[in-house]
């Protein structure tokens, strides 16, 4: 089952170490903890919209609302250079933001779409320090279906989401440098031939043969994708 709760944590942990923040990523049972430096981030849930399927099966759409507040403290400086250079750090704060969330992979496998990211910038230049927050509002829509609505008698409450474990097991994404296509023909077979370096061991028509494959190359083909 998918909650709202689960993805807030997966975000939550998806953030940390992503952004300008560092670990100064927050939630509402974390942000007791903060140690007041900035720059900063919080999540929290704001709403979460349910829209039925149909009338059959109780079977919803669901969108919940992610919102995520990242807070930068400047000093005052003069010309309002102050206010521009924390307008600098949260346009890069939201490029974190988003990079560390869209297309994570603990995400995209709960949901099924980010169908809204919306982002609105604020400033309080009182006093001796320029505070800026930018509130960016998420959207993480995923199903929930009947099985994970009234439960049977004597089934447990699902466990929430070990969301440290699941980002700590994505594996990095790497760049694809090239492809390498091997061809070993069936209708182009030498009937007696054994060959130990078959590139399709298990595929290899045992000799004698009249068809292929044989277990040698009959042809190849080597893509370079780093030109």
């Amino acid at each position: 089952m998918t909650t709202s709760s689960d993805l807030r944590r997966l975000a939550a942990e998806a953030l940390k170490d992503k952004t300008a923040a560092g670990a100064n990523v927050f939630s509402p049972r974390t942000w007791s903890t903060w140690n007041g430096s900035y720059p900063l981030v919080y999540l929290n849930v704001s709403g979460e919209d349910m829209d039925s399927l149909g009338r059959h099966a109780p079977e919803f759409t669901v969108t919940a609302t992610l919102r995520v507040s990242a807070r930068v403290s400047v000093k005052q400086l003069p010309n309002n250079a102050g206010a521009a250079q924390a307008q600098l750090e949260l346009e890069a704060l939201q490029d974190q933001i988003k990079r560390a969330l869209i297309n994570n992979p603990a995400l995209m496998t709960r949901i099924q779409q980010f169908p809204f990211v919306r982002s609105e910038f604020k400033e309080d230049g009182e006093g001796v320090t320029e505070l800026a927050e930018l509130v960016m509002e998420v959207g993480l829509e995923f199903y929930q279906g009947p099985e994970d609505f009234y439960p049977l008698a004597g089934e447990a409450p699902p466990a929430p989401v070990d969301a440290a474990a699941e980002i700590a097991a994505i594996q990095p994404i790497v760049p694809l440098d090239g492809i390498d296509i091997t061809v070993d023909l069936v209708n182009v077979a030498d009937p007696t031939g054994t060959y130990p370096d078959a590139a399709f061991p298990a595929a290899v028509t045992p000799a004698p043969r009249t068809e292929g494959p044989d277990g040698r190359a009959e042809g190849g083909l080597s893509i370079d994708l780093t030109q």
